[in-house]
């Protein structure tokens, strides 16, 4: 009991925190007949119907919402995204052909036919493993082939952007940015120079599952007897310099030849780009927005060559941490036939991945619990997770479509209604339910989703600095100082040139 209400005292604290910190730009083109709190949700007050919100810890009535009802007289609303063959990164959450008594599945079914019903429209999924290349060929030839592109904001969106090929979302019609559906966090960090080409929403769940979690096993904190992470992390004292005191205590050389490696059993399973999330679970950005809503390279101050130290230590140490990517040469697939079996075996303490693997680890014996990644400190304030942006799915409008008007109402429908039946299905039936192990990985999941990150850089890759945190996980003799001084002109080129051709945009 002491250790639910000191779990439930902090949550509620973050989430009140983050609440406050959260409520994002965007003009708003069209009224409600609710009143909107400080929050920035529309609440009807006199609403019944309840589900829980992916910001907090409470239940969230849905708002009537004044979008104007029109016949659109069968309009095809065309979404081109990731598919069929994108592995667990395909877009399952743009149509559904009927109800099957999957979830997720019959989630999409009733939004898609609440607003194809409503608005006279018909919503047909293109899906294709190349999105970046289809769209940006449409979109040059002038071609009105689609009304919505949902992709990776790494996988096409960071090159169709700065060439004027999207619609900037704060001036797309209906669409109000400031609305809970809207993921405020990306509307604010994916911004730049006042323009929002490309963001995250309650459309898709594919953002959901790019976030970067740690997941522990449990039974290996106890066989170990060490500390309850879930007590750690509501106390604030889960810290890189504890996950690496844990990751040693848990490592053993198990057939006795004298190195630990894939076949034993290790402290940490990830990869090397991943030590780069962890410097983003510090609260440290390669790139993001200023207060004048402009793009600065932060990677270099005095506490991120800490931190980078620091994630070094534990990176390079391959007695307690593996990386999967290592090892390409002896598994066709290092991460569903390598890692995630590693783990549901009972030989990794920790595992650093996108949220989606929770959902590959259902037939796991031993129970696992869901944490964020650790703090640099004792002195940071807040937990911080960083979102994928290779994997994750973001949302924009190519510059083609003739009818902008149509296109936002049909959007702001669609995102309004999803967060009312898919992301209840997603946060609490398939996740928080169905796979969630435990009540403390419910309320973890609470506070993950609430503290995502995005770096821009994750975005661009500006001067390939993903590059530098793949040499140190790799355990190559590199520092953050040595790496600035020969690249930092470089990097901020690259920065530059994005923002040029984003400044000359209307």
């Amino acid at each position: 009991m002491k250790k639910a209400k000191i779990i439930a005292l902090f949550l509620t604290v973050s989430m009140i925190s983050m609440m406050i910190l959260s409520c994002g730009g965007g003009n708003s083109s069209k009224t409600s007949d609710t009143t909107a709190p400080s929050g920035g949700t529309a609440v009807n007050t006199d609403a019944s119907d309840q589900t829980t919100t992916d910001s907090g810890n409470s239940i969230e009535p849905k708002p009537t919402y004044d979008l104007p009802v029109k016949d659109l007289n069968g309009y095809n609303f065309r979404v081109i995204s990731r598919g069929p063959t994108v592995q667990h990164w395909n877009n399952i959450d743009i149509s559904a052909e009927a109800e099957n008594g999957d979830p997720i599945n019959d989630a999409v079914f009733q939004r898609n036919k609440t607003v194809e019903d409503e608005y006279n429209i018909t919503i047909t999924n293109i899906p294709d493993g190349d999105v970046y290349t289809k769209a940006n060929k449409s979109i040059k030839a002038g071609s009105d082939d689609y009304d919505l592109i949902a992709t990776g904001l790494s996988q096409g969106q960071q090159n169709l952007a700065p060439q004027g090929e999207l619609v900037d979302l704060k001036n797309l019609p209906y669409v109000d940015l400031t609305k809970a559906w809207w993921d405020q966090q990306a509307a604010q960090q994916l911004s730049m120079n006042n323009k929002l080409f490309t963001t995250s929403c309650d459309l898709t769940i594919r953002d959901k599952d790019a976030t970067i979690i740690m997941m522990f096993n449990k039974q290996l904190i106890q066989d170990n007897g060490l500390e309850d992470p879930y007590q750690l992390v509501a106390s604030g004292k889960w810290t890189l310099d504890k996950m690496e005191t844990m990751m040693k205590a848990a490592s053993k050389d198990l057939n006795g030849d004298g190195v630990i490696n894939d076949v034993d059993q290790l402290g940490l399973l990830t990869q090397q780009k991943h030590s780069e999330y962890l410097f983003n679970g510090t609260g440290e950005y390669i790139s993001k927005v200023n207060a004048d809503d402009m793009p600065e390279i932060t990677l270099y101050n005095d506490r991120s060559v800490s931190v980078c130290d620091k994630i070094q230590e534990i990176m390079s140490n391959k007695n307690i941490a593996l990386c999967a990517d290592e090892y390409g040469s002896k598994y066709a697939d290092v991460w569903d036939g390598f890692q995630v079996p590693m783990f549901a075996d009972g030989r990794a303490l920790f595992y650093h991945a996108g949220m989606n693997r929770v959902t590959l680890l259902r037939t796991m014996a031993t129970d696992f619990g869901i944490i964020p990644p650790p703090k640099f400190d004792e002195n940071q304030a807040n937990y911080y997770v960083a979102v994928d942006a290779y994997c994750t799915t973001a949302i924009s409008v190519p510059i083609t479509v003739p009818d902008p008007e149509t296109t936002g109402l049909i959007l702001e429908a669609l995102t309004y209604e999803s967060r009312y039946t898919l992301l209840p299905a997603y946060y609490d039936i398939n996740l928080k339910t169905k796979f969630a192990r435990d009540d403390e990985s419910k309320a973890m999941i609470d506070l993950i989703l609430a503290n995502r990150l995005y770096d821009l850089d994750d975005m661009y890759g500006w001067g390939s600095v993903t590059s530098f945190f793949t040499d140190m996980s790799a355990g190559k003799a590199v520092s953050l100082a040595t790496y600035w001084d020969k690249n930092s002109a470089k990097i901020q080129t690259a920065m530059q040139k994005t923002l040029d051709k984003i400044n000359q945009l209307p």
